[in-house]
């Protein structure tokens, strides 16, 4: 059963200092009179004290859901929030983002006219600079391609989904993760064969940046940190992928998740054995759902691969890499070892060629 309005927007919000006034106030701008539903799901705090911050803001278009499972984690709320919906898209929204305002109803025209099972939103922070993610083609026309798109690089299912495209793949976020919780749901969605659309300029997802504190800026054990990770590499679905997007997906996971992680601690971080072994563990894991993984990752690249899949050399070993990387300046970063690989979809040189070009251009 649907309801008249064409989305339901799902903002959890699960502290009182975020700006959520801000953010059901855009959602509500972000498309036509009528059309946007927000449903603000309150995550162990109180619908009243969360009534009273959207006292200026029209409540008739505004649905509060109390929702308590004493689990620090989004996955919770949003689930609860997604079990609410009954129009014909959903949207999802952070707390501490906003919407632009059209942007639904830009995508719904988009998602409409095209039979689109979900529009990815063209995303920017809140001080103006453009997020480029996925890593589209350059004379990319038409539905979005997972593997040439690089849609694997959008973790977060930001946009716009249609709700019978979600229930028939039984898409959920996963409970009890601190991160990367959305993960999978993303994966699964973008690799299903359906139709999905990169979002026409003009409508964007802001992703706010004057937060108290945001969960994804913490520092996790790496055990934790890659608990998502490791349920995508071993998950059936993903087994029963063919080789080219079982290969997008292992790249996109090893270079973002796993080699993010270790440069972003650096060699100065307090690394344990346990932290050093969740890396040897993972990059297992992803070597064994696509073998190939290493042929576009670049030379600054690589040599963080063999660090992080050998546990049995020394700690100083271990940090004095991570303290001098990369070791070989500004080409390593983005040449493979063999000129031919260079070409891959997922290579540096590719991505950055294209992005360069498309600058001049512009």
């Amino acid at each position: 059963m649907t309801s008249d309005y064409a989305v339901t927007v799902v903002i959890p919000v699960h502290q009182l200092n975020r700006p959520i006034a801000r953010a059901v106030e855009s959602a509500l701008a972000a498309g036509k009179p009528g059309q946007v539903k927000a449903l603000v799901v309150c995550h162990e705090i109180s619908g009243d004290d969360v009534r009273k911050r959207l006292t200026e803001l029209p409540q008739e278009h505004i649905e509060l859901l109390e929702f308590a499972d004493g689990i620090p984690s989004p996955a919770g709320p949003m689930n609860a929030g997604l079990k609410k919906v009954a129009t014909r898209y959903v949207a999802l929204l952070g707390s501490d983002d906003f919407l632009e305002a059209g942007a639904l109803s830009q995508w719904i025209g988009q998602a409409d006219s095209s039979r689109a099972d979900a529009v990815v939103a063209r995303l920017r922070t809140q001080g103006g600079m453009p997020i480029r993610s996925p890593r589209l083609r350059l004379l990319r026309t038409g539905a979005l391609h997972p593997v040439r798109d690089r849609v694997a690089y959008r973790t977060a299912p930001l946009g716009l989904m249609r709700l019978s495209t979600v229930e028939r793949l039984g898409l959920q976020f996963i409970g009890g993760l601190r991160t990367g919780e959305d993960m999978e749901f993303s994966l699964r969605l973008w690799f299903s064969g359906g139709r999905i659309e990169m979002g026409r300029p003009g409508g964007t997802y802001v992703v706010g940046e004057d937060a108290v504190e945001r969960v994804t800026g913490q520092m996790l054990p790496l055990t934790e940190e890659f608990r998502a990770l490791m349920g995508v590499v071993t998950a059936e679905w993903v087994r029963e992928l063919r080789g080219p997007a079982r290969h997008a997906i292992a790249v996109k996971i090893l270079r973002v998740h796993v080699l993010s992680a270790m440069y972003r601690r650096g060699g100065t971080f307090p690394w344990t054995a346990d932290d050093r072994a969740a890396l040897a563990a993972a990059v297992d894991a992803i070597k064994a759902v696509a073998p190939s993984v290493e042929r576009p990752l670049s030379v600054a690249e690589l040599e963080l691969l063999r660090l992080a899949e050998t546990p049995q050399s020394s700690l100083e070993t271990f940090s004095n890499g991570l303290s001098v990387w990369p070791s070989g300046g500004y080409r390593t970063q983005i040449l493979t070892p063999r000129l031919w690989d260079n070409l891959r979809f997922e290579s540096n040189f590719r991505y950055y060629g294209a992005e360069k070009f498309a600058s001049i251009r512009r």
